[in-house]
């Protein structure tokens, strides 16, 4: 199997590069979404709704008129169009889709239903990860993941195991996701290390094209794939930025200088937040940080020179956590929004 193939609904081959490598949209992509399920037709669609659908099939990029949308007859498919159309026209609008991904952050998504950003996020990662193979690439591509799905971390003979949350729900009730279900589901009941779909270092190429997203992520210290998502994630910032980073799994924080923190999730900033300050964390609260990192950029010049200490750009400390109910939800956007770079990014 090619590293594509680990991806089987990825819409990347709908999309095209441009001269600087970015990415494109295309009338086939916007075909495929115009094939969501959100906006299909059923038996007692309205002939407006007919119509609208039909000509966008034909001419996927043209200019909605407000009043053709309003004049559907239901409530919800209203709403639907409304969003789907905001959003392709804010794409629409931007040279690329990373432009575009980006900007929409920037806004703060700003009348944009969020279905489809994880679709972006995913379109730009495939493009980022085309050159990723064998058992090192497949576990980047299984950890660029966490980038739009949300996961499930459970703790497992000393180990943090990442399930894909939605996987998870939908086989956990009958055991068909390779006993992953049962371990969360039955307290105590630990199965046997091999009746774990876990990925590793010598397996997870043939694991991950077998299981796809039914394959658990091992992702504590210590373990190949941190230094995975490590790597997608200093691809990630050096595609839209060009800055070269070099991100390093920590087991603690150890910097009587600490400069700048970013929280990978909602959670890991407001327990950083809470070190930053000086604060104490309670044992429950700090048993949800999943892991940490630390973020150095290879040229001082490209972090802020009030960040820099000697000349030297300081460290930028990372962490990625889970909330209450066990899910790591990570924000991709923070890793560009919150970086401190220099003003000529």
């Amino acid at each position: 199997m090619t590293a594509a193939g680990w991806w089987p609904d990825s819409a990347f081959g709908r999309v095209r590069r441009n001269a600087a490598g970015r990415l494109v949209v295309t009338d086939a992509l916007l075909r495929e979404w115009l094939a969501r399920p959100e906006l299909a037709l059923v038996a007692d669609s309205c002939d407006a709704e007919r119509a609208l659908l039909s000509s966008l099939l034909e001419v996927p990029a043209r200019i909605v008129d407000h009043a053709e949308i309003a004049s559907i007859a239901d409530a919800d498919a209203r709403d639907n169009w409304f969003a789907f159309i905001a959003f392709r026209d804010r794409v629409l609008a931007r040279p690329d889709i990373e432009s575009a991904w980006l900007e929409l952050f920037l806004d703060g998504l700003s009348g944009i239903a969020p279905l489809f950003v994880p679709q972006l996020t995913q379109l730009i990662l495939h493009g980022l990860l085309e050159d990723c193979t064998g058992n090192d690439g497949a576990l980047m591509w299984r950890a660029a993941e966490l980038f739009f799905r949300s996961q499930r971390a459970t703790p497992h003979a000393g180990r943090i195991l990442m399930a894909d949350a939605e996987t998870l729900g939908d086989y956990a009730e009958t055991g068909g996701f390779g006993n992953i279900g049962r371990l969360i589901r039955q307290a105590g009941a630990i199965p046997r290390a091999a009746e774990l779909d876990v990925l590793d270092a010598g397996n997870a190429a043939e694991l991950y094209a077998r299981a796809g997203r039914r394959a658990v992520l091992p992702l504590n210290f210590g373990q190949p794939a941190l230094d995975a998502l490590c790597r997608v994630m200093e691809r990630w910032i050096a595609h839209f930025y060009g800055a070269a980073v070099r991100i390093t799994p920590q087991p603690d924080i150890r910097d009587e200088h600490w400069a700048w923190h970013i929280g990978l999730d909602r959670e890991a900033m407001d327990l950083l937040n809470t070190l930053y300050e000086g604060g104490e964390l309670a044992p429950d609260r700090l048993s949800r940080i999943v892991a940490l990192f630390r973020l150095d950029f290879l040229d001082a010049r490209d972090m802020r020179a009030e960040l820099r200490r000697d000349g030297a750009a300081r460290p930028v400390w990372l962490a990625l956590a889970m909330d209450e109910d066990s899910l790591v939800q990570m924000k991709p956007q923070n890793l560009l929004l919150n970086l401190p770079l220099t003003g000529t990014h």
